[in-house]
C-alpha cells in the first residue's frame, strides 16, 4: 500500500471495499486508473474478499488476434472503432454472467474503463438487459479519479518513461502522450455537444472538465469523484497483481460473435455510432462532432 491511512483516497476506497460488489474506475487514459485499482485489490485482499478484474486494456486484447488486426488496425496508436464497438457488445453479457454466478458470495468485481471514444462506455448506459439492475445497484460504485493538472502533469511524464522502458509488459500497451491529447479533445467536443455547463470544445486537461463531463455520462450510475491533489511514490509496476482469482476478458467464440455484430451494422453505422459514442438511450441526438 502506497496510499498514507489517513488520506482522502484511502477512505473512500476502503468504504467501497466494505460496502460494494463492484467498484469501477472510469476516466481517460492518464488519471490513475490502474494504480488506484492496484489498491483497491490490496485493500480487498486483506479484506479476504475474491477478486476478478475487468480492464479496457485486458478485454481488448482478445479482440486483437492477427486476423482482426489485419482487418482493423490500429491508427496512430490508437485501437481501431470496429474492436472498440466489438468490445461494447460483449462486455455488458459478461458482467451480467459474473454478477449471476457471484450473486451470493464475498467476491468484489474491480473495473477499469476509459469510455471516452467508445471504450466500454456500454457500462454507463441504461439498457434492458440481465446486467442493468447490477450495473445501477448501490453496490456497484462508479469512481471518477481526478487528477489536479499539476498531477495530471506528473502521470503523462511517468507514463512516458513507463512505455519507453516497461517495468511491466502491459506497460507498453499504455496510451502513449498523443492518443492522451486527442482523448481529452475529444472529451471536450463530447462535453459541449451535450451541453454540459462551462464546457469548451477547446482546451486541454481541466479537472473540472474532465469530472464534469463523465458525470454527466454516469447520470444513471452510482458515480463519485475522487479528487487527487498529490503524487504517490510508485516503487513496482501497478499492473502487478498476483492475488487476482481471475480476469474477465471475451472467449474467442464470444470476439467472433461480437465482431459479427459490428459487422452487421455496416461501416456508416458504426461510424456514427463511435462518433456519439457519449449519447446515452433516451437522449435527443448531440451535434455532431468529429471521428477518430
Amino acid at each position: 500500500m502506497i496510499l498514507p491511512a489517513g488520506s482522502g483516497a484511502h477512505r473512500m476506497l476502503s468504504e467501497a471495499v466494505r460496502n460494494c460488489k463492484a467498484i469501477v474506475f472510469a476516466g481517460l487514459p492518464g488519471v490513475g486508473k490502474t494504480l488506484l485499482l492496484q489498491q483497491t485489490a490490496l485493500l480487498s485482499h486483506a479484506a479476504g474478499r475474491p477478486l476478478y478484474l475487468l480492464q479496457w486494456d485486458i478485454a481488448r486484447q482478445g479482440f486483437e488476434t492477427p486476423a482482426i488486426l489485419a482487418r482493423y488496425p490500429e491508427v496512430d496508436g490508437a485501437t481501431h472503432a470496429a474492436i472498440r464497438r466489438a468490445a461494447g457488445f460483449w462486455v455488458r453479457g459478461a458482467v451480467a454472467n459474473w454478477a449471476a454466478a457471484h450473486a451470493g458470495d464475498e467476491a468484489l468485481l474491480l473495473g477499469e474503463a476509459p469510455f471516452v471514444g467508445n471504450r466500454l462506455v456500454e457500462l454507463a448506459r441504461r439498457e434492458t438487459d440481465a446486467a442493468e439492475a447490477f450495473l445501477a445497484a448501490p453496490t456497484t460504485e462508479f469512481i471518477i479519479p481526478a487528477p489536479t493538472l499539476a498531477v495530471r502533469r506528473a502521470i503523462e511524464a511517468s507514463r512516458e518513461r513507463e512505455i519507453e522502458q516497461p517495468r511491466h509488459a502491459r506497460e507498453a500497451a499504455n496510451a502513449p502522450p498523443n492518443v492522451l491529447t486527442l482523448l481529452m479533445q475529444e472529451l471536450r467536443a463530447a462535453g459541449a455537444a451535450l451541453g454540459v455547463p462551462g464546457v469548451r470544445s477547446e482546451g486541454g486537461y481541466d479537472p473540472d472538465v474532465y469530472t464534469a463531463v463523465y458525470t454527466r455520462l454516469l447520470g444513471h450510475r452510482h458515480a463519485r469523484a475522487l479528487a487527487i491533489d498529490e503524487c504517490w511514490p510508485v516503487a513496482a509496476s501497478p499492473y502487478e497483481l498476483d492475488m487476482v482469482a481471475a480476469e474477465l476478458h471475451p472467449r474467442p467464440a464470444e470476439v467472433q460473435t461480437a465482431i459479427a455484430q459490428v459487422e452487421a451494422l455496416g461501416l456508416a453505422q458504426l461510424e456514427e455510432d463511435v462518433r456519439n459514442w457519449f449519447r446515452m438511450p433516451g437522449e435527443p441526438a448531440p451535434s455532431a462532432h468529429h471521428f477518430t
